[in-house]
């Protein structure tokens, strides 16, 4: 990937993450019932139902909504049809058919029917054989030759990056301050919640 490929898809990334929060609540809105409360626009629909068992382990339900609450597979599928090339879209497609490989080896079916536990256990022992993300900056990696990044790394960046920026959770479970004021450089902390990025 040359210079001005990689500034053109720093953009668009760009883009898609500044209006993530806008996106996610439009197919959140979208939903239609059955066994996947979504249509998704590029993923089949057993693409589509492994995507959200992965990115609902990934960021799960607890105190504060999961990544399926708030739309992150909608999202991912979204930025996958519209950003991608078709080397990428390919990519990714054979991710989800790996993952589920995996789990029939292990457990003797698809991701999205193992148990919690499993799923994890799955995730687990890809993030450990993962390289991890190298530092880059404005998307031009900052080490020669960095390793490439496995499926489930890029998956887990989108993930996080999708449930972080979205705008339910920068306004209701992270500190938001949509018109900042002056800038102090030490206040005290009384165990208020992190900053939003978005």
């Amino acid at each position: 990937m040359n210079r001005r490929e990689y500034i053109q898809q720093s953009t668009r990334f760009l883009g898609y993450a500044l209006v993530s929060g806008t996106v996610i609540d439009l197919m959140v809105s979208c939903e239609q019932k059955g066994n996947l409360p979504w249509t998704p626009t590029f993923f089949s629909k057993t693409e589509a139902s492994t995507l959200s068992a992965i990115t609902n382990t990934i960021c799960p339900t607890t105190k504060t909504p999961g990544a399926n609450d708030i739309g992150v597979p909608q999202f991912i599928d979204a930025l996958a049809k519209n950003l991608l090339g078709e080397k990428e879209q390919l990519f990714y497609k054979n991710g989800i058919a790996e993952i589920n490989t995996n789990a029939n080896k292990q457990y003797g079916k698809d991701f999205e029917q193992c148990d919690t536990k499993q799923r994890e256990q799955i995730l687990l022992t890809l993030d450990k054989s993962s390289a991890t993300t190298a530092m880059t900056m404005w998307g031009k990696p900052m080490e020669e030759n960095p390793a490439p990044l496995s499926f489930y790394r890029k998956i887990k960046n989108l993930t996080l990056m999708a449930y972080f920026t979205s705008e339910k959770i920068g306004k209701n479970y992270l500190a938001y301050d949509p018109i900042p004021g002056k800038y102090e450089a030490c206040m005290p902390y009384h165990n208020q919640p992190n900053w939003t990025e978005s």
